[in-house]
């Protein structure tokens, strides 16, 4: 995967601050992007995005599935608004365009590219979704919104079988091609989770609080992301909550015990 993380390392896991964070302009007035990484190739992506009041994102088509953690503001299309303290998912076809009539900020991850209506946008600057391409495209489903806006906060939290450890499910991934998972989990402060090996890529956005990973500390606001293979520890001395995308399942180092990530 193509990467501009540049700040910490250890054993395949790379944490970024959002202080850390190089913000760009993108192709449409009022947008700004700040990407952990991205591959214009591929379309993937993750980091934050920001809309200034009255910008809009412009007509687009996701090929894959999108994911806008909504740290602040609101987005609105035809079909409603996402608003803070909600998940917005863009599903594989979703069509629409996005405006923001306050100043907005969120967390963002692609799994793949969109399209854009010929004509929307500079060409001088990036598009606001990696691998944004200028393609003619009808919506395949129109009678379904192109949002999915999900309330963290009224989900209900499932204890696992660590102390101290609870987890919400956002999205498993159902009507796409891809068999990951999408959660937010709560370390109460204490809690410490027993060490484990990845099969495949884990990444992670910190919404408060804090915690180690591997005994690097990752703040409110920043990222972290786990390569395959990676073994892992995280613990938190005063409590924290993230959202965490999985591509697999995980392997416990110590004991035999349902998956982190609840697959």
């Amino acid at each position: 995967m193509s990467s501009t993380i540049q700040s910490v390392q250890s054993d395949r896991i790379y944490i970024k601050s959002a202080a850390e964070l190089r913000w760009v302009d993108a192709s449409r007035p009022g947008l700004r992007m700040a990407a952990v990484h991205e591959n214009r190739d591929t379309g993937r992506f993750l980091g934050l995005l920001g809309f200034e009041a009255l910008s809009s994102s412009g007509l687009h088509h996701h090929v894959d599935i999108a994911f806008s953690c909504m740290l602040s503001g609101g987005l609105t299309d035809y079909a409603g608004t996402t608003v803070a303290g909600q998940m917005g998912i863009n599903m594989p076809g979703a069509t629409h365009d996005a405006i923001a009539y306050v100043p907005t900020l969120m967390a963002s991850r692609l799994d793949g590219p969109v399209l854009y209506a010929p004509g929307v946008g500079g060409e001088d600057a990036p598009h606001l979704h990696a691998g944004g391409r200028r393609e003619t495209f009808v919506n395949p489903r129109p009678e379904e919104s192109p949002d999915v806006s999900i309330t963290l906060a009224g989900l209900p939290a499932w204890s696992t079988s660590i102390a101290g450890l609870s987890r919400r499910l956002i999205c498993d991934y159902r009507g796409t091609r891809h068999d990951f998972r999408n959660v937010a989990l709560r370390l109460n402060p204490g809690t410490q989770v027993p060490p484990f090996r990845t099969r495949r890529l884990v990444e992670i956005f910190v919404l408060g609080g804090g915690m180690k990973v591997n005994g690097k500390l990752v703040l409110g606001g920043g990222f972290c992301v786990i390569e395959p293979d990676a073994e892992v520890s995280m613990a938190s001395s005063f409590g924290v909550e993230f959202i965490a995308w999985s591509e697999g399942r995980i392997d416990w180092l110590d004991a035999a015990r349902p998956d982190l990530f609840g697959f």
